[in-house]
C-alpha cells in the first residue's frame, strides 16, 4: 500500500480533457470483423447508408489508439466495456472521435489491494457534430504484490 494517494493533482487534471483522435469510417471490413467476433457468424454486406449492427462500434474503437493512461501501478485489468447509441450506425459513415478520461478513483483493500480505476470514453460524432455513439472503458491498475490471498480476511 502506498504511503500516500497516487491520485495527485496532475493525475486528477486529466479528467474531462478531450483529446481528438483519428476519424473512423464504418466499412464492410469493420462490420464483418465485429460481427464474426461477437456472434461467430459471417456478416452479410450492407449497402451505403444502411444501418449496421452496433457491434461495429467495437471495430471502430480499435481503429485508433487513445492516449496512454498514466501508469501508476504495474498491472492493469479491463473491468468493463459499455456502449451507448443515440441512433444506429450506418454503412459508409465517417465519425470524428474524441477521447477523454471521465473519472479516476482509488480503492483501498479488497482482493487486489490498493487499486486505481480509470473510466474513459470515446465519443463518436457524425459530420454535423451530433453525437451518434459512446464507448466507455473501465480499467483498474493494481500491484499484485500488495494483493491479499483469496483466503485472507
Amino acid at each position: 500500500m502506498p504511503e500516500a494517494s497516487l491520485l495527485t493533482e496532475d493525475v486528477r487534471a486529466l479528467i474531462g480533457v478531450p483529446t481528438p483522435m483519428e476519424p473512423v469510417i464504418v466499412t464492410q471490413r469493420a462490420v464483418r470483423r465485429a460481427v464474426e467476433v461477437f456472434t461467430g457468424r459471417r456478416s452479410r454486406d450492407y449497402a451505403a447508408g444502411e444501418p449496421v449492427p452496433g457491434y461495429a462500434l467495437a471495430a471502430l474503437d480499435s481503429e485508433s489508439e487513445p492516449p496512454a493512461l498514466p501508469t501508476l501501478l504495474p498491472q492493469s485489468l479491463l473491468i468493463s466495456n459499455e456502449w451507448q447509441f443515440e441512433r444506429p450506425l450506418r454503412m459508409g459513415e465517417q465519425f470524428s472521435v474524441a477521447y477523454r478520461i471521465v473519472d479516476i478513483s482509488e480503492r483501498f483493500g479488497g482482493k487486489f489491494g490498493y487499486s486505481i480505476d480509470f473510466r474513459s470514453e470515446r465519443e463518436f460524432s457524425d459530420t454535423t457534430g451530433a453525437v451518434v455513439a459512446r464507448s466507455a472503458h473501465s480499467m483498474m491498475q493494481y500491484d499484485a504484490s500488495q494483493a491479499r490471498d483469496a483466503g485472507e480476511p
